[in-house]
C-alpha cells in the first residue's frame, strides 16, 4: 500500500526502472557510486583492532565486506524493495560489535551476528514493518531524513578537514569547485553525461591526480596489494564449529540490528523522496528482509553485517540518476573490487579529505531532500513544534553526551547508550513519540493549517 501524503521530492533524468541509454554510461554511473563508500574501509578496522587483527587479516576483513556489500545490493535491488540504494557495513551495529568483540572474543560476536541477522530477515518477512508506515508521516520522515544529511554532514567535514594540514582544505575546495564547474558549466556536454557523472570525474582527477602530485597518495598500499583472491567461506568458524550463541551477545547485537532497521526505514523513504517514487509498505517488509539475508551472507564470508547506505541517496539527489540497473552495475563493481584488492586499494590511498569534500556536497544534498519534504507535511502548529523540537534532539544530545565522561557513558545499557549517541535513531524516536502525542493522542480542535 503506498502512503498518499508521501510525496515524491524529486522527478529523475533515469527513473528507478529506466537504464541509461548506453553501457558505458551506465558503467560510470555505477562506479561513481562506488567512490563514495569509504566505510567499507573504515569500520572494519574498528572491530579488526577489538579483535586484535595483524594488517594480513584487517586487509582479508575489508575484502570481504567489499565482496559482501555487492552481494547484499544485489539482493536488496532484485528480491529486496527493488530500489536503487547501496548495502554495506552498518556504522550502528560497529559501535556494538566492537565493544563485544573486545569484551567476549570473536566467536561471540560472529555468532551474534548470524542469529541477529536471521531475527532481522524474519521480522521483514513478517510483514509487521507495514503497521509503523503510518508512524512515518512526511512531517516525522522528513525531520529524518534532514537529520541524516546533518548527521553525516558532520563526519563530512571531519574527512575534508583532516589533521587541519593546508593541503586537507586544498584538495577539499579543489574537489568541490570541480564537481561545480562540471554540473553547472558542462551541463549539455556530451549530452549531459559528464555533469551527471561529476563526482566520478572529480574524485579521479584531484584525487588522483592532483592528490598524487601533492604526495598524498598511498602508492606503496596499492603495490603491496595482489591483484586477485577469492573470498573465504567462513573464514572465523561457523554455526556448530566456531561460533558462539552466547545470549547476552545476541542480545547487544540485535540492539544494534533494531538501531540499523530504524535507520533503513528513513533510508528507503529518502530513497524514494530522490527517485520519484512513493514510499510503501512494501519497501519496508521486503528491504528489512533483504537487509537480514544479506548480513547472515555476510557473515558466512567473514564479513561485518550490511545495511542502506545514506551517501548513495546522496549521489541520486545530485545527479538525478535513480536508475536500480545503475546500483546492480555498482554491486558487481563493489564484488570485483573484493576479489581484486589491488584495484579496491586505489579507494583507500585516496587523501581523505577528497572524500571529505564530496561528502559535504552529498550530504547537503540529503538535507535538501528531506526539507522538500518537510515543504509538503501539512503546515500546522503541532507540526512545527514535532520538526523543529525533533531536529535539536537529534542533533544537539548526541552532541553534549559525547563530551561528557566516557567513564559514564561506557556505564549506560547499550541500547541507552546508542538512543543517546545516535542523531538518526534519536530522530525517529523523538519524532515518532512527538507525532503521536501532538497528532494523535492530543489533536487541537482548532490545529489550522497557519
Amino acid at each position: 500500500m503506498e502512503h498518499p501524503s508521501a510525496a515524491a521530492v524529486v522527478e529523475p533524468i533515469y527513473g528507478i526502472d529506466e537504464r541509461p541509454p548506453s553501457w558505458w554510461e551506465s558503467l560510470l554511473y555505477g562506479w561513481q557510486h562506488t567512490l563514495v563508500d569509504i566505510s567499507p574501509f573504515v569500520l572494519p578496522l574498528a572491530v579488526a583492532a577489538a579483535l586484535g587483527m595483524g594488517a594480513a587479516e584487517q586487509a582479508r576483513l575489508i575484502n570481504a565486506c567489499l565482496f559482501a556489500m555487492g552481494l547484499a545490493t544485489l539482493l536488496q535491488t532484485t528480491i529486496g524493495n527493488r530500489l536503487p540504494i547501496i548495502q554495506g557495513p552498518s556504522a550502528t551495529l560497529t559501535g556494538t560489535l566492537a565493544p563485544l568483540a573486545a569484551q567476549l572474543g570473536g566467536p561471540a560476536m560472529w555468532g551474534g551476528i548470524f542469529a541477529g541477522a536471521l531475527v532481522e530477515a524474519a521480522i521483514g518477512a513478517s510483514r509487521v514493518l507495514g503497521a509503523l508506515r503510518r508512524f512515518l508521516p512526511p512531517a516525522v520522515s522528513g525531520v529524518v531524513i534532514t537529520t541524516i544529511g546533518l548527521a553525516l554532514g558532520q563526519v563530512a567535514v571531519r574527512l575534508a578537514i583532516g589533521d587541519g594540514a593546508g593541503r586537507n582544505f586544498v584538495l577539499a575546495a579543489a574537489v568541490v569547485g570541480l564537481i561545480f564547474a562540471l554540473q553547472l558549466l558542462c551541463g549539455r556536454l556530451a549530452g549531459g553525461i559528464v555533469a551527471r557523472g561529476a563526482i566520478f570525474l572529480a574524485i579521479w582527477i584531484v584525487g588522483l591526480g592532483a592528490g598524487g602530485l601533492l604526495g598524498a597518495v598511498d602508492w606503496g598500499l596499492v603495490a603491496q596489494k595482489p591483484w586477485f583472491a577469492l573470498p573465504s567461506l567462513f573464514p572465523y568458524g561457523g554455526p556448530g564449529f566456531g561460533w558462539a550463541l552466547i545470549p547476552a551477545a545476541v542480545l547487544v547485537v540485535l540492539v544494534g540490528y533494531l538501531g540499523s532497521m530504524v535507520e533503513s526505514l528513513g533510508d528507503y523513504a529518502a530513497t524514494c523522496a530522490v527517485a520519484g517514487v512513493p514510499y510503501g509498505e512494501r519497501h519496508m517488509n521486503r528491504g528489512i528482509f533483504a537487509e537480514g539475508l544479506g548480513s547472515a551472507l555476510a557473515a558466512c564470508v567473514g564479513a561485518l553485517p550490511c545495511t542502506s547506505y545514506t551517501q548513495n541517496i546522496g549521489i541520486i539527489a545530485t545527479t538525478r540518476v535513480a536508475s536500480r540497473f545503475v546500483v546492480q552495475i555498482a554491486a558487481g563493481i563493489l564484488m570485483l573490487y573484493g576479489l581484486c584488492p589491488k584495484f579496491g586499494a586505489l579507494l583507500v590511498a585516496m587523501p581523505r579529505a577528497v572524500l571529505g569534500g564530496v561528502f559535504v556536497l552529498v550530504c547537503g544534498m540529503i538535507a535538501v531532500s528531506g526539507i522538500r519534504l518537510l515543504h509538503a507535511a501539512e503546515a500546522t502548529p503541532a507540526n512545527g513544534f514535532l520538526i523543529g523540537t525533533t531536529l535539536i534532539i537529534a542533533i544537539a544530545v548526541p552532541i553534549h553526551v559525547r563530551a561528557l565522561d566516557p567513564a559514564w557513558r561506557d556505564a549506560l545499557p547499550p541500547a541507552l547508550s546508542l538512543l543517546l549517541t545516535n542523531p538518526v535513531v534519536l530522530a525517529v524516536v523523538a519524532g515518532v513519540l512527538l507525532n503521536l502525542l501532538l497528532n494523535v493522542l492530543l489533536p487541537a480542535a482548532d490545529d489550522e493549517p497557519s
